[in-house]
């Protein structure tokens, strides 16, 4: 049986001098604005933790940073996206998205199971994940942040049937979730580029989250005051590059 890793892959997430990672905050399907102020939180808090702004038009910004990493100097650049504002073709951004970066983020309003995506086409970003995960270049190893209601339950499984086993870290929710809440993904982060083993990940991550709100459809077993939002679910192995 194969072994579990305890942290995240640095060795390949960093691999070529480089961590590449987009976050792509889904529009609110409520009528209400709350990607937007989503979206403003998480540049000020990219700031807070280092990241310097390099670039940026209608819904598009980028942020870098050169840190230390085993005495190594590894280059972060990180893009933050709003689904609802970005001028580019956005199908486009996330075909690349899932080929070329180490980390992806997804906040979205899935809306209990039902789907994953960004529109109310639900194949328009499901065909677009096939698509990806059938490239031969893409990377070996890549971490995810599926930040929406019960990712744990709803898309571990589906996934897990896109990418198989291997090559693929899911950073994960277990409860209904509070989409305006973006400061774990910051948490994620930081803790990535300080090298920290997945158990210190998660629980400084579960520390931003705080106290995770009960919902009706909660089993009342489950309406414990110490539960946490954040889990993780990791790979069997690391795949190949197909060549």
């Amino acid at each position: 049986m194969a072994t579990k890793n305890i942290s995240p892959r640095y060795d390949m997430l960093f691999s070529d001098g480089k961590f590449h990672g987009t976050l792509l905050i889904g529009p609110d399907p409520l009528g209400a604005n709350f990607d937007y102020g989503v979206f403003l939180e998480a540049r000020r808090r990219l700031r807070l933790i280092g990241l310097q702004l390099t670039e940026s038009k209608r819904g598009f910004e980028e942020y870098q940073k050169v840190f230390n990493f085993n005495n190594k100097i590894i280059r972060a650049r990180m893009h933050l996206v709003m689904g609802r504002h970005f001028s580019g073709d956005l199908q486009e951004l996330w075909r690349e998205t899932l080929a070329n970066e180490d980390l992806i983020y997804l906040k979205t309003h899935a809306g209990y199971g039902k789907h994953l995506s960004l529109s109310d086409d639900v194949n328009y970003f499901t065909d677009a994940m096939k698509e990806g995960f059938d490239l031969p270049d893409r990377k070996p190893y890549q971490l995810y942040y599926l930040d929406c209601c019960k990712s744990e339950m709803y898309y571990k499984d589906v996934f897990r049937n896109y990418v198989g086993g291997d090559g693929v870290d899911l950073f994960l929710h277990k409860w209904f979730c509070d989409y305006k809440i973006i400061g774990p993904v910051t948490v994620l982060i930081r803790e990535l580029m300080a090298g920290s083993d997945f158990e210190t990940i998660v629980s400084k991550m579960n520390d931003e989250y705080g106290i995770v709100h009960f919902d009706v459809e909660d089993d009342p077993a489950d309406r414990r005051l110490d539960r946490k939002m954040v889990t993780y679910s990791l790979s069997d192995s690391v795949r190949e590059n197909s060549t």
